[in-house]
């Protein structure tokens, strides 16, 4: 299996955190939740719409997940835009162009989490298009981009490709791209760092001995640290052989 990483916290900081921005009568998390309904609608695009590269959704799991632990994927998207500002990016606020688009897909500023993939390696990379673009366009900017990227030493091509001719409403293309990068760890070494805290002073712990045996938890709070030390080891640079 394969998860798709959300952050909240990061979701927050691409609406702004305005409730304005929801429209009248709208709800405070109106901006978050069409976002995330967005990148859903980018990624089962292949399943509803006809495209000559669609990719098979079950493809994403075979060439992003290297290892079987390693399966949490980055998400990013361009041009991200809140569906009520889908007029303004109409008129000209989104990407000048198909390049300016592939080059936010990759801005730390377009993730949807606090991440910064640039920093990290990319294990694996998946890019599923929409709308008005060509193969020669991908082929361009993934050869422009390329070299900024870290790709993983065993994997320099990893890149899978997705191509649906049907693009968004009121957008004439978009770009999502999936990519398993190293730098999720950071969230997970956050994450296990407030459990610590919390655990070592045992707040709370009370509530939770009703559902589950202690032993479990801390069982988890494990793996999470196994987890972190893989993507640690796959970010490491490769190991120069010496010479005889």
């Amino acid at each position: 299996a394969k998860a798709a990483v959300k952050s909240g916290t990061a979701l927050s900081g691409v609406d702004g955190g305005d409730r304005s921005r929801a429209g009248k009568g709208g709800k405070p998390f109106d901006g978050m939740n069409g976002i995330a309904a967005n990148l859903l609608l980018n990624l089962t695009s292949s399943v509803r719409f006809h495209g000559e590269l669609n990719v098979d959704l079950n493809e994403i799991t075979t060439n992003l997940v290297p290892f079987p632990n390693l399966h949490f994927l980055l998400s990013s998207m361009a041009p991200l835009v809140l569906p009520s500002d889908l007029a303004r990016q109409k008129a000209g606020a989104g990407p000048r162009n198909v390049d300016a688009m592939f080059t936010d897909a990759f801005a730390r500023e377009h993730q949807l989490i606090k991440a910064d993939p640039r920093r990290s390696t990319y294990l694996a990379c998946a890019l599923l298009l929409r709308g008005d673009v060509t193969i020669t366009d991908v082929s361009r900017n993934v050869a422009r981009l390329k070299p900024g990227l870290r790709m993983v030493s065993w994997n320099t091509e990893g890149f899978k490709l997705g191509m649906c001719t049907t693009p968004p409403v009121g957008l004439p293309y978009s770009l999502l791209c999936l990519s398993n990068n190293c730098a999720i760890r950071h969230t997970f070494e956050r994450m296990r760092e407030r459990h610590r805290t919390l655990r070592q002073r045992s707040l709370f712990l009370h509530h939770y001995e009703q559902f589950m045996d202690v032993a479990d938890m801390d069982l988890a709070a494990d793996r999470i640290d196994n987890l972190v030390a893989e993507y640690a080891a796959a970010d490491a640079p490769p190991q120069a052989h010496p010479t005889p």
